[in-house]
This record gives structure tokens, sequence and C-alpha cells, in this order.
């Protein structure tokens, strides 16, 4: 039972975002549509066709939560219509109308969530003048549609300055790293300058010694040899505990430019071990391909997921965009992608069609064995 429950869940919240298991409680308000149907039926097939839109409506709800942005608004306006219809059955579907107002918090912009919320109730409005609804319809339809609308645009501010934060503190530990990569490269430059110096010019009086004072000469190549050696030991000892971490960078970068740009950004990522070459050319594949959703894809959310499974690191990127023909379409930089996975022997493959929605990209890199 547990495992079908959770099956359920999945199919209708793909993404498992925090805090997702709400929106199956803010169902319990249709519980006044249907005491309202109970004790107000005007006719005897009033239970079937309830039923039926409060089918549609649960379709149109569930589907709102797994999109953001300008889509959003077709769903604002189909439970508007299965409002509109359910009215006619009772007034107590004054509760649909608080549904579309709580989901103009989610179009992307406090402007565009002001305004679907006076065109709902312009709407309310409309369906009061046309079939002359009593108050008990129009009052809390117009009050709780505002009251909610308005509650979750506020949320929506909130959580747009937390990703803010975020991404701030995120860009505090990028620039903290930046910082330490040029503090190795000063030291490196520093140390590296000065060694070459003093073995040049060590090698130059060998090679003037070589004939005259075999002895001195061999003295030089052997202080030569202990000079490399400790210069060796001193740059690893200023690079020590220095890892790469490319990859990371590149998902906090990613995060921040579509975040930028209203689009949701997503990943699982957990630290494992990785060939820094592999490191490197997945955050460039990465980078290539945000960029590409970015500028072609029209998409309201990225779902990223990097993991190791079969002695193979994977990394599946998605978005529910326009999508293209694979067969076709030979830009946005695939080739170089394929030319970089090629070369570390992994497999590259696309999902994607220009007559549907979601486009998925796999990259698949075996790892050196031990």
């Amino acid at each position: 039972m547990i495992k079908a429950l959770k099956k359920i869940d999945l199919l209708l919240f793909p993404r498992q975002e925090k805090g997702h298991y709400l929106a199956y409680v803010w169902l319990v308000y249709l519980s006044i549509f249907f005491t309202s149907l109970y004790y107000f039926h005007p006719n005897d097939n009033s239970l079937l066709y309830a039923l039926i839109g409060t089918f549609l409506f649960l379709i149109t709800y569930f589907h709102g939560y797994n999109t953001t942005g300008e889509k959003i608004k077709w769903n604002i306006l189909a439970i508007l219509l299965i409002a509109s219809f359910m009215t006619t059955l009772t007034q107590g579907a004054s509760v649909f109308y608080v549904y579309a107002a709580a989901f103009c918090g989610r179009l992307g912009t406090t402007k565009k969530a002001i305004v679907a919320l006076i065109i709902i109730c312009l709407w309310i409005i409309a369906m009061v003048l046309i079939f002359d609804y009593s108050a008990n319809f129009y009052i809390p339809a117009l009050l709780f549609s505002v009251i909610i609308g308005l509650v979750n645009v506020y949320d929506f501010i909130i959580q747009q300055k937390d990703i803010e934060l975020l991404l701030s503190q995120k860009e505090i530990k990028n620039l903290a790293r930046i910082s330490e990569r040029e503090r190795i490269a000063r030291d490196l430059h520093d140390l590296i300058g000065h060694t070459f110096s003093v073995i040049t010019l060590k090698a130059e009086l060998a090679g003037k010694l070589i004939e005259k004072d075999k002895t001195k000469a061999k003295s030089e190549i052997v202080e030569i040899e202990t000079i490399s050696r400790d210069a060796l030991k001193q740059i690893r000892e200023v690079v020590t505990g220095y890892r790469s971490s490319d990859l990371n960078t590149e998902l906090a970068h990613a995060k921040y430019v579509l975040e930028s740009n209203n689009i949701h950004f997503s990943y699982k990522f957990k630290d494992f071990k990785m060939q820094d070459s592999i490191n490197k050319e997945l955050a460039i594949i990465l980078k290539e391909l945000i960029t590409n959703v970015l500028k072609h894809s029209k998409a309201n959310r990225v779902f990223t997921q990097i993991y190791q499974e079969n002695n193979q690191v994977s990394m599946k990127i998605e978005d529910d965009g326009i999508g293209f023909n694979t067969q076709k379409t030979k830009g946005f930089g695939l080739i170089g992608i394929k030319e970089r996975v090629n070369k570390l022997s992994g497999t590259f493959s696309i999902k994607s069609d220009s007559t549907t929605q979601n486009t998925s990209f796999t990259i698949n890199i075996p790892l050196p064995q031990a």
C-alpha cells in the first residue's frame, strides 16, 4: 500500500520538491464544495457532473505544481472555466476560484501575479452580474481569492529573496575559491621563477666547466638535481589539499543563470571520487548544455542529476522546453560535446522531439579501473 502511494506521489510530483506534500493538504477545502452540493443540487445529475468536474480540476491542479512561468496561466484559466461550470451546480464552488488565485504566485513575477488576481476578481464579478448569484457566492469567492492570492504572491517574493541569498553565499564561496587559485598561482610563479633562474645559471656554469674542470661541473650538476628536487617538493606543498571543483562551481553558476531568467533549476549531486579530467570535461559539457537550454528550449524547469553507477559516472539533464528534432539538428554545440565524450570513451544520448515537450541529455563516462 505504501509503495503504491509512493508511486502515485512520484507520478504526480516527478521532481519531489521540498514541501510538495502540502499540495495534498490544500485539497481539504474541496469538502466545502461537496458539503454545499449535498444541501443544494438543482438536478439529479449534479453529483455526476461534480465528480467529472472535480476529476478535471485535479488533473489541472497537480499539473500546475509541475509548471511555472508563462505556462501556468493556462492552468489558471482551466480552473476558472471548471469553477464557472461547478458554480452552476452549487454556489459553494467559490472555493475553486481560490485555487486559481493560489496559482497566481507561480507566474514568475509580482506584476503578472497581481494582474492575474485582478482578472480573477473581474471574472467573479462578471459571473455575479450574468447569473445573479447571491452574496453566499461572491463574498467568499472574492475575499479568499484576494487573501490567498496575495499570501502566495508574498511567499513567492520571499522565495526569490531566499534564492538570491543562497546564490550570494555560493558566489562568496566561488570568489574564495578563485582567490585561493590566484594565491596558488602567485606562489607557483614566485617559486618556479626563482628556481628556474638558479637552475639556468648553474646549467650554464656546468656547461662552461665541463671541459675545463669536470669535478666542479659534476658538482654543479649535482646541485641542479638537488635544487630541482627541492623545487618539486615545494610545489607539492603549495598545492597540497587543493582539488578542482569545477563541476560544483558550474552547477552553482547554472542555478544562478537559470533562476535569474525565471527558469527553475534543481539538481542532485553527491560528491564521489572522480578524476579531475572527467570532472573538468563534465563541467564544460554542463555549461554548454545549460547555455543551449537558456537560448533555445523556452523551458520553465531544468533538472540535472549526476551519480555513479556500475563503475561509471552519469550526468542527465532534463528540461520541459519545446524540444527539437535530433535527426535534423546538428548545431547547438552537440558535435563538440560528442567529441569530448568520445575522448573519454563515453556515450552521449538525446531524447527529444519538436512535436513534444521535455528533452533529456544523458552522458555516461566509464571510470578508470583502480
